[in-house]
């Protein structure tokens, strides 16, 4: 999933300005994930922990071109890249999204469904994406 989400039409993106703040684009991704059949319970622990991992980039690592637009634009680029990856592949899905697994665990679960492990994979990748064109070091 990673060299998906990190492919060049995604990344080129990374070098401008999110035309949606971070609150627009939760909130957009927030009724596309209830829309694409979410549970309640599902979309609130998987913006809980977006909320919480994306608010750990800080503003002070921002790399020159991002600088410009601000740490909130990068937040929110994380988003806007998740929203490209994640519901194209979702809607040709053949999988049965509400199946149980146990992996690891991750974000604090033990048990998850595919949807949840299915959006968690996309926002690690792109998470990583812009970690990789926004930020130094």
């Amino acid at each position: 999933m990673l060299a998906i989400a990190c492919t060049p039409s995604i990344t080129y993106g990374a070098a401008k300005c999110s035309p949606v703040s971070y609150r627009q684009a939760r909130s957009a991704m927030t009724s596309r994930l209830l829309a694409a059949g979410y549970s309640k319970p599902q979309v609130g622990f998987l913006m809980r922990n977006t909320d919480r991992m994306t608010s750990a980039l800080r503003a002070d690592k921002l790399n020159d071109k991002a600088k410009a637009c601000g740490i909130d634009s990068a937040r929110a680029y994380v988003l806007g890249c998740l929203d490209k990856q994640l519901f194209p592949l979702e809607a040709n899905s053949s999988s049965p999204l509400d199946v149980t697994r146990q992996p690891q665990g991750f974000w604090g679960r033990k048990r998850l469904t595919e949807r949840e492990l299915l959006y968690i994979g996309h926002f690690h990748a792109c998470l990583g994406a812009a970690q990789k064109f926004l930020f130094r070091g």
